[in-house]
Formats: C-alpha cells, structure tokens, sequence
C-alpha cells in the first residue's frame, strides 16, 4: 500500500497543478522567482499605498505562455502576506469591465483574505460592533457617489436577525438589494440611517459607490486594503465600440490612472501584448482604439472624456506598465533544479547522476514560453523515472484533425 505524508501530498499538487498549467498558492510559494523586478515594484506599491499615498495600478504585458497568469497569482500571495484583501477575476464572455456594477459583483464575491480558506468578509464583519464605524469614512458625507451601500454596511452592524445580516451581506456583495427591504430593516434597527439619500440608485451611474464602500469596509475589517487583479485583459477587445469604450473608462478608474480614486483600491491587470495592436495600430477596416475611443468619448462626454481616454493609452505604453519578457536559460536551472527536488519527492524516487533535466531541456528554443520549459522538465522527470535516464525533449506543434465532413462516409456502400 502506498503512503502519502503531507510532504508528499504537497510536492503531489504542485507538480499537477504546473503540469496542468493552472498557478497556485504552493508552487509561487516554493518556486524560485524568476521575475525579482515586478516583485520589487509591486512590494512598493503596496508598501506606499499602505502608508496612505495614492499609488496607481499597473498593466503586465506579456505573450501568450510567458507567465502573466503565474505573476498574478504571485502578486496575489505578496498582498495577502502583506495584510491586504485580494479578488482575482479573469475576464471572459460573460465576466468584462463594460459593466461596472456586473463586474463588481464578480470581485466582491471572490474576496480572499489572508489567513482564512474562507471567501468574503462575513466572519470579520460579524466581530464588529455599530461603534466600529465611529473612526470609519463609512459615515462620512460625500465620499460616495451614493449613500445606499454605505447604509447596508451600517445596518448589517446592527441587524438583530440571521435574515437580515443574509440580505445586507449579499447585498453588500453585488446582489440587487430593493430599497424598500433596506428601509424596513433600518425601521426595526436604526432609524437614523433613512436620514440619507438611499433613494434612486442606479446600477449604471453609482456603481462606483460599491467599489468603495468595500475597500473602506475592508479597511474596517483591520485590512491595509484592496487589490484587485485582473487577467486576459485583452478580452475587452472583442467588445462593441460603445461597451470597448465602457470598458476602457471603468479600466482607467479601476487602475487610478488619473489619481482620483480616494479609496484604498490598487489594481493589476494583464493583458497580451497582441492588445497593442488593437490599440496602436488596428487591423483592415477596423481603426486602433487609440484613435477612435478618443474620439467616440468626446462625441458622448465631451473635452473631459477625449482626455482621459487619450491619456489612458499613453499611460498603456509608459513605464507605469510593466512588460514580461522571455526569461534567459541560463535563470531556468534554479527552477528546474527545484522541479528536480519536488518531483522526487512526489513521486518517492531518487534521480540519478543519469537525470539531467536542464540537458534535456536543453535543445528548446530560447524564446521558448516558461510554461512550455516547465511542462518539457516534467516530460523528462517522467520519462527518467521510468527509464533512469532524462531523454532530449523537443517541442513540436500541436496535431489538428480537420473538422470537414467525409463525404464518402455517410453513402451507401460506406453504410
């Protein structure tokens, strides 16, 4: 019978989760880390936004496969062991930016916290007391574009029922919340709070209110504040003009680029460097967005919305952004001497003088994605353990069968 010790459970799901290519806690923890500047940068920003400055998020631009997913997930475990809540969202066709108030609703509800396995804030929320909030910018007049998500955080320090908490925490979350139920709750807790203007909230217009009502909730909580990241940015492209350029100016707010958010909220996104093109050169009939959101800005806002859009895709291409470059091979023999260490213990095996994995590795081209340098290492391991001795591994393309029907098949003397 074969035993598992914890050691080797934990070297066990680290090498399926970077064979299946999906970055965790364990492997960013236990792996060398190849990108020592974007941790440094990152490690400052968290410091200054911890010291109260107002620091502006960043965009990685990285191709496919060079590790944009992986650095997210570092940056993820640096703010949690700095004390700061975290949300991670990857954008898709049913998650995207065009939409504000939706798009809060997916990063309110994937809320991690440091040293809890527990999604959200609910735990936290249930110590604290309606005194809390007497330090708190929670009550302050004006800080929020609307009062309604302000008062749910007020009255859910108060409410007296297990229903009730449900209602104004999923609420809180992003879930519609009628104003008529928050009005009868405040009825039986503190009438003090209908004294505010929690009528005529609109999803479209006051979304905002809810991006910081949390990050002030989480500062509430003990938290140095929020950080949200963001993956496959580039996904905002295949958006309509209109939704493109919804999705541009949330982005730009989310990222602080004009240093007007007041709420402790430092945003990471990564997007694929074929976004560019979209942005600085555009393709056939379809003009780059660098010229065209501009533009349609100043046809729906006016001078104010053509120059934020402007400055937004000039601060795309500064130094504010940072760029994943393939990493040199000579830095990978840290990390596949580690892979050489955890796989060992995975699969309770000794290598032998025999194994040599960065030989193995060795014919891959220069350029080639760390994904692919790591998946070709554990190809190699695998093969070694079986055989003794780490094979050459090449990287070749991918077999596609053609999708056309075979005529020939469906007639009669096929049948």
């Amino acid at each position: 019978m074969v035993t598992f010790t914890e050691e080797r459970m934990a070297a066990a799901r680290i090498i399926e989760s970077l064979r299946a290519g999906v970055p965790t806690r364990s492997s960013t923890r236990d792996l060398p880390d190849l990108r020592s500047d974007f941790t440094r940068a990152i490690c400052e920003d968290l410091n200054a936004l911890t010291a109260g400055e107002v620091v502006r998020g960043r965009l990685l631009w990285g191709q496919y496969g060079q590790g944009k997913s992986h650095t997210l997930k570092r940056i993820e475990h640096l703010a949690l062991d700095h004390g700061f809540a975290v949300s991670s969202v990857t954008l898709s066709r049913e998650v995207s930016c065009h939409n504000l108030y939706n798009f809060y609703g997916r990063v309110a509800n994937s809320l991690r916290t440091p040293k809890s396995n527990m999604l959200g804030l609910q735990n936290q929320l249930m110590k604290l007391s309606k005194e809390s909030l007497d330090a708190s910018p929670l009550r302050k007049a004006d800080r929020y574009c609307h009062a309604l998500p302000s008062v749910v955080v007020d009255l859910f320090l108060q409410a007296s029922t297990e229903e009730d908490r449900y209602k104004l925490y999923t609420g809180l979350l992003g879930d519609p919340l009628r104003v008529p139920d928050v009005r009868a709750i405040a009825k039986t807790t503190d009438k003090s709070v209908l004294d505010r203007a929690i009528g005529g909230f609109r999803k479209g217009t006051h979304a905002q209110a809810y991006f910081g009502v949390l990050a002030d909730t989480i500062r509430l909580c003990a938290l140095k504040g929020w950080v949200i990241l963001i993956d496959e940015v580039e996904l905002i492209a295949r958006l309509g003009g209109v939704s493109r350029l919804n999705a541009y100016r949330n982005l730009n707010w989310l990222l602080n680029w004009t240093r007007a958010m007041p709420y402790q909220i430092y945003t990471v996104g990564a997007a694929a460097t074929s976004l560019q093109e979209v942005w600085y050169t555009g393709s056939g009939r379809r003009r780059d967005d660098r010229s065209l959101m501009p533009e349609m800005a100043e046809n729906r806002i006016g001078e104010d919305g053509r120059r934020e859009m402007a400055d937004f895709f000039e601060t795309g291409i500064s130094s504010q952004c940072l760029k994943i470059v393939p990493i040199e091979r000579s830095s990978l023999r840290g990390l596949i001497e580690k892979l050489v260490q955890i796989h060992s213990i995975a699969h309770d095996w000794t290598p032998g003088s025999d194994v040599d994995v960065f030989k193995a590795t060795g014919s891959l081209h220069p350029d080639t994605p760390v994904r692919t340098q790591i998946r070709a290492a554990l190809e190699a391991l695998d093969q070694a353990r079986l055989s003794g001795v780490a094979p050459s591994i090449q990287a070749g393309k991918l077999t596609e069968y053609g999708m056309e029907e075979d005529e020939e098949f469906f007639d009669s003397e096929g049948a």
